[in-house]
């Protein structure tokens, strides 16, 4: 198979590998996927002439580049001592701090307030998944007013799908969300 059309079909079969890797690390995938590309016509003239599989040496070989990109790529450390800008004399930390103070502790216990009493009218179990799976160390889970008999068998599945109903019907929740 010639260059150009290997190149072309093992783009469009990379896609998906890329676009994973991409999202695992949060990298840009249009980013990503260039350089993949670019890596695979400068790679194309090393591929030794007795390779039996041209694809699966290619599919290696991006990777264990995408691997390589990310460790160049590195983490840039940012100080929050430094100034914002050279002219400025705020820094992240004076940014930062301004930020947690203009938190609005009433609208926070507000919506404490309306998530619990959403979570009360949901069955026993899903409460207890509830308080489990998203840290809710300050909800109590109470049998509900309709009580039905727990069932603790049930799939995380079922019981998010059950909640989430319950949280589309109460017009607390939905007054929050718009």
């Amino acid at each position: 198979m010639e260059r150009n059309d290997m190149i072309i079909q093992m783009f469009h079969e990379l896609r998906p590998m890329v676009f994973n890797f991409a999202r695992k690390f949060n990298l840009e995938f249009d980013d990503c996927l260039q350089h993949v590309s670019l890596f695979m016509l400068e790679l194309w003239p090393r591929i030794p002439s007795d390779c039996t599989n041209v694809k699966a040496y290619l599919c290696g070989a991006v990777k264990r580049e995408l691997y390589h990109f990310l460790q160049r790529r590195g983490q840039e450390t940012l100080s929050l001592d430094a100034p914002v800008a050279s002219d400025s004399e705020e820094t992240f930390a004076d940014m930062l701090q301004a930020f947690v103070h203009k938190r609005d502790e009433a609208r926070e216990d507000f919506i404490t307030q309306v998530t619990h009493a959403a979570l009360k009218q949901c069955r026993l179990e899903e409460q207890m998944y509830a308080r489990e799976r998203f840290g809710l160390n300050s909800f109590n889970p109470v049998l509900p007013s309709w009580s039905h008999k727990p069932n603790y068998n049930r799939t995380k599945e079922s019981m998010r799908a059950s909640m989430k109903r319950n949280f589309t019907r109460n017009l607390h929740v939905l007054a929050l969300m718009s």
